[in-house]
């Protein structure tokens, strides 16, 4: 693909000669029996035609059905691999280690609040949303905390 990186484009050639092919062919079909059916004076010899008609606005709608999905399965995957909690290189692990619990009565945790430049509301270490960034301490009480990691 031209040097191009396959996990930065959502299709394949493949899906967009798919795609082209079964459009073309759809049109292709509604084309043939719009001219079938104009040259017939009977509604029971058009119906025929309209059935081809039909097939044909089939095709061509599953030809882009299936290639929306394929549009929709990559940007699942993308949006996995942007929030996974692994990183993406097993040899660098960037991400901030988890606090331990403080052995305390009122079972509170005794991690410090980080906040990576930026970010408005204040995270715990462990918080995907921080992962593999710069972090630094945040006060307790500053600003809305997280919704995600909810410190």
């Amino acid at each position: 693909m031209n040097g191009v990186d396959p996990r930065a484009v959502p299709w394949s050639d493949r899906d967009v000669v798919t795609v082209c092919g079964t459009s073309l062919a759809g049109l292709a079909l509604i084309v043939t029996a719009w001219f079938g059916a104009s040259a017939e004076v009977s509604t029971s010899r058009q119906a025929a035609w309209l059935n081809l008609g039909v097939a044909g606005f089939a095709v061509g709608a599953g030809g882009l059905c299936l290639w929306l999905l394929r549009a929709r399965r990559a940007l699942g995957e993308r949006r996995v691999t942007l929030i996974a909690l692994a990183p993406a290189d097993d040899d660098e692990d960037t991400r901030p280690r988890p606090a331990r619990r403080a052995e305390s009565t009122d079972d509170t945790l005794a991690l410090p609040l980080v906040r990576a430049e930026g970010m408005d509301r204040p995270h715990r270490p462990d918080c995907p949303l921080v992962a593999g960034k710069e972090v630094t301490p945040a006060a307790i009480g500053a600003g809305e905390p997280c919704g995600v990691c909810a410190p």
